[in-house]
């Protein structure tokens, strides 16, 4: 028995989400690798993720890990694997880890960047992977705000009404907001012309938490709320709803363990 993680890469575009569903709810990717990796084994496979990823959301290095009961060689998984997977869903890297390694609790940080085109006149490609403001926003009010959140918060009111969770308490070690001059390097196929990516790093996020997060610091571009506002969004005095931002912008970079 040999435990391997995988890193994967995914466009998140036709599927719903990572966490494997009922079958008439849509295909996810998590279905899609333990189908195939037990098509290759023969047997039922249990694929552990480090995270879920909503429908829609995209990942540039997913993580997971699997329990390999066949003498197979593990540096030659990605290309085997990647036969048996849509285009949409391709595997980079396999590695054998301990037995005490878990591609979830044993994640140090993730690494989010969503990403928005504000040109008016976008690619007509862009549209799968940002989200197409069409605007100007004002950076450095987002950047004030953005501050506001990095550390150690009760994040409570940063998720969709009705979740459960141990803590609502956590870390974000940064928020950036940047303006590149040249395409991001998670969509190089792209013609952005006019991109501001959102990274946001941390210990761990709530549910739909990044999204919440964006669409906060876009209103705040957009001068719709104040940079402030998002001290009274943490406390719980300012409860102007605003809903998540797409999908299709958010990716997942980076897990580290």
């Amino acid at each position: 028995m040999t435990k391997v993680l995988l890193t994967l890469s995914y466009d998140g575009t036709d599927y719903a989400g990572w966490q494997r569903q009922p079958a008439n709810c849509g295909f996810t990717v998590q279905q899609m690798l333990e189908d195939a990796i037990g098509s290759l084994l023969g047997e039922k496979v249990v694929v552990h993720g480090s995270g879920r990823t909503d429908a829609g959301v995209h990942a540039l290095a997913q993580c997971c890990h699997f329990i390999l009961n066949k003498p197979l060689p593990v540096e030659k998984l990605p290309q085997i694997l990647n036969h048996h997977l849509p285009p949409t869903i391709r595997i980079s890297r396999a590695q054998v880890v301990s037995d005490d390694f878990h591609a979830r609790f044993s994640v140090r940080s993730k690494h989010y960047r969503y990403t928005l085109e504000r040109n008016a006149q976008p690619s007509a490609f862009s549209g799968r992977f940002s989200w197409q403001i069409g605007e100007e926003l004002d950076i450095a009010k987002m950047r004030e705000a953005a501050g506001l959140l990095t550390g150690c918060h009760d994040f409570r009111n940063f998720t969709v009404s009705g979740v459960s969770a141990r803590t609502f308490v956590r870390e974000i070690t940064r928020l950036e907001i940047t303006e590149p001059l040249s395409q991001p390097c998670t969509v190089p196929w792209l013609e952005l012309s006019r991109p501001v990516l959102i990274d946001v790093e941390g210990s761990g996020f709530l549910y739909k938490m990044v999204r919440i997060i964006t669409a906060r610091l876009v209103a705040v571009g957009r001068g719709q709320i104040a940079p402030h506002d998002m001290l009274g969004y943490l406390d719980g005095s300012f409860q102007l709803n605003l809903p998540p931002a797409p999908a299709r912008g958010l990716m997942m970079v980076k897990v580290q363990y």
